[in-house]
């Protein structure tokens, strides 16, 4: 009726009704298919623009979507953009992230070029290869170096880049990716470290046999010689020689704590009376100038460790904090209780399990240690003093030392602040200390009952010098080269009251087996071994009892007989 009416106007110039006002019928046709078609162009722009904004919304959530993933794929790797010929440079905003930076801060640090966060010794690789691929972009781009972080501290980087060329080859811009490698460097450095040490241990362990065996029997024939002169200058000569031999038998035992093959003997320590102990004599060799405060925890954990290992190492740590502090200066020595967990381990990059810790922190206000030695001080005669006041040992066997026992030890150092040790010893489910006794009482036997001992030893010099030994302090003596003549000569005459064994020999028993065989005849003999290197006895299998004793190479002539008496007390 409207078009009608539209119509009606559009003819006469008045509205009113078709029937007032006739309008030939072609003219509503027309005007009614005109408004038809205005009407569907007007629905179908309507629905052309939803269908193109629904669009534009799906690509939105797209771009969306995939800067987010961007983002991701740039977390630890970071993407930059250098145009030659302006020398602009572009880096994405994760890479000052990374070092800690906010933008400005980097755009200053930079200024003007990654160059100035490069570590000096990288510097010449870095400048050599991006060179070599600028002047030949067919050539790939690949370089590992390290950039200053805020703090100071470096962080490895992997960067791979390509060159876009001119139509005459040459590079115009110059774009990739750099990744935080710092982890993969971290792990690798640590497997190198592990398997440095597995090779060491192996090297030392077997100079630690021989050159024990060297000195044991330098030591043995030293002594006997010793009883034969009675010229106290030449007594005090051959002393000399005995001194300088047990010098070098513990040359051997630090590389072998340094190598983390030392033979320990853990028993339960309370730490805290330990110090005391350590602190009441050690005060002496320190200066007036240093002043020593104590702050340990009531309550404290027991321990089990090394006790001879947990005292040189606490004494290691007091003399280094001693030369650090020439002037004077403060010693701190404190203990707490402390949990590890997994938040922890993961955070700090501990390598100790999580569980129960009792901390030993020893700290001095001295000169402090530079950032570029602090991750060397571990290492095997690295030091900073002036020749002949440190071998470079002692730290390296702590660490050693601490690792063996299920531990570790941390070092936090500022210069001309201070330096922080920090030792993590395993805490003792057992809550009694356990004081070892040794007994050293002779056994009680007829003058004439002579105890008969079945010594064994492939080095014929030291079974020689032992055998001598052993003899004049009324022992009788059926000794062996190997563990096969050993187990005959018992077969022969099984009156054996203890077996004096080597580990390590010739043949098809060693000293472990050879006891194993004999105590199938005689459950109860008692056994004492020999040995140059104290993981020959940790074998599995190797039928050690509790009440077995172990002498390492080399011992005198007190050590052996009193751990004779021992072993024959326990008949």
């Amino acid at each position: 009726m409207a078009i009608l009416q539209v119509a009606v106007f559009l003819q006469h110039g008045n509205f009113g009704s078709p029937k007032e006002y006739p309008v030939p019928i072609i003219v509503g046709i027309v005007l009614g298919l005109i408004v038809a078609s205005v009407d569907h162009v007007v629905r179908a722009t309507h629905k052309r623009l939803h269908l193109e904004l629904e669009e534009k919304e799906k690509l939105y959530d797209i771009l969306k979507l995939s800067e987010e993933r961007f983002l991701l794929a740039t977390k630890r790797s970071f993407v930059w953009d250098w145009d030659i010929d302006s020398d602009a440079l572009y880096m994405s905003p994760g890479f000052a992230e990374s070092l800690g930076y906010s933008s400005d801060e980097l755009k200053q640090a930079m200024n003007g070029t990654t160059t100035n966060l490069l570590h000096p010794d990288d510097k010449e690789q870095y400048h050599r290869k991006l060179k070599a691929h600028l002047a030949d972009p067919s050539v790939g781009y690949i370089n590992e170096h390290r950039f200053r972080t805020k703090s100071g501290r470096y962080k490895w980087f992997l960067a791979i880049g390509q060159s876009v060329v001119d139509e005459t080859g040459r590079a115009i811009r110059f774009n990739g990716t750099t990744s935080d490698i710092s982890e993969r460097i971290d792990l690798e450095a640590k497997l190198n470290q592990t398997q440095k040490m597995e090779a060491i241990g192996t090297l030392t362990g077997g100079i630690a046999h021989d050159f024990n065996n060297l000195l044991a029997i330098i030591m043995g024939n030293l002594e006997l010689l010793k009883d034969e002169v009675n010229n106290p200058e030449h007594k005090q000569l051959i002393q000399n020689g005995m001194e300088a031999s047990q010098r070098g038998a513990e040359l051997t035992r630090n590389m072998l704590s340094f190598a983390r093959k030392s033979r320990l003997e853990p028993a339960v320590i309370e730490l805290n009376q330990l110090i005391l102990n350590l602190k009441s004599w050690t005060g002496r060799t320190l200066s007036a100038a240093i002043e020593i405060e104590t702050s340990l925890l009531a309550g404290l954990w027991p321990i089990e460790a090394d006790r001879s290992s947990t005292e040189s190492g606490l004494l290691n740590l007091i003399l280094n904090a001693r030369d650090a502090m020439p002037n004077g200066g403060k010693l701190t020595i404190e203990t707490s209780n402390v949990r590890v967990d997994d938040d922890y381990v993961e955070l700090r990059g501990e390598e100790i399990a999580p569980g129960r810790y009792v901390l030993l922190a020893v700290s001095d206000t001295g000169q402090g240690i530079e950032t570029e030695n602090l991750e060397a001080i571990f290492e095997p005669f690295f030091t900073t003093k002036a020749v002949g006041s440190g071998s470079g040992l002692g730290l390296s066997m702590l660490e050693g030392f601490m690792r063996q026992s299920g531990g570790t030890v941390r070092v936090y150092s500022e210069l001309d602040v201070g330096t922080t040790f920090k030792l993590y010893f395993p805490a003792c489910e057992r809550a009694e200390v356990v004081e070892k006794t040794t007994n050293t009482t002779s056994p009680k036997r007829n003058v004439d009952d002579r105890p008969t001992i079945l010594m064994v030893d492939d080095n014929i010099q030291a079974l020689t010098a032992y055998r001598s030994m052993l003899m004049k302090a009324g022992f009788h003596i059926v000794d062996a080269v190997s563990g096969d003549e050993a187990y005959a000569k018992f077969v022969e005459n099984p009156a054996v009251d203890l077996l004096l064994t080597d580990i390590v020999m010739p043949g098809e028993l060693q000293g472990t087996t050879l006891s194993k065989e004999l105590r199938k005849t005689k459950p109860d003999l008692p056994v004492i071994y020999m040995s140059g290197y104290a993981a020959e006895a940790t074998v599995h299998g190797n039928g050690l009892r509790a009440t077995d004793i172990r002498l390492m190479k080399p011992f005198g002539r007190t050590d052996l007989l009193r751990a004779i008496n021992k072993a024959l007390s326990r008949d």
